[in-house]
């Protein structure tokens, strides 16, 4: 299960979508405050990551992961954003980054990886530095949100 946060409802459809089409269960929120309700619902389920896009109104992506985390720390984050930078100070909130847009093949890529990270980690080496295109950022001093070595040595 992945679930989906974008304000641009097109996101959401094609994310779930393409996740969907691969064998994958997906359910999407079209803002922050909506995912956060749900966390704190009795129906909340785990998802093996969370996609997010940061640019959203009337909160960002890295609030809400702010205060999903403080809910749920256990959650993986992988950013989805067309912004050219990821400041500094929210650089560790997020295990893999994509840049949108962002191919099928890349997507498919990082999913492999979370599920891997999901359920190994952190005995298992996914080198999640490897497989999102991070390099397309000026991340600088990058370290897994959970502590992940092999994720941190990439």
């Amino acid at each position: 299960m992945f679930h989906v946060v974008d304000d641009t409802e097109s996101i959401c459809k094609i994310v779930t979508a393409m996740l969907k089409h691969h064998g994958h269960e997906a359910i999407s929120f079209g803002c922050p405050k909506d995912y956060i309700s749900f966390v704190r619902s009795p129906g909340f389920r785990t998802p093996v990551a969370v996609f997010t896009d940061v640019t959203m109104p009337a909160m960002t992506g890295y609030e809400m992961m702010d205060i999903v985390s403080e809910l749920r720390p256990e959650l993986r984050f992988v950013v989805l954003t067309a912004a050219p930078e990821i400041r500094a100070e929210h650089a560790n909130k997020a295990c893999m980054y994509l840049a949108k847009p962002f191919t099928l093949a890349s997507l498919l890529k990082v999913v492999g990886s979370l599920i891997q990270c999901h359920a190994f980690s952190p005995a298992y080496d996914h080198r999640c530095t490897s497989v999102d295109n991070r390099q397309i950022f000026p991340i600088e001093n990058w370290s897994c949100p959970h502590r992940c070595e092999d994720c941190s040595s990439g």
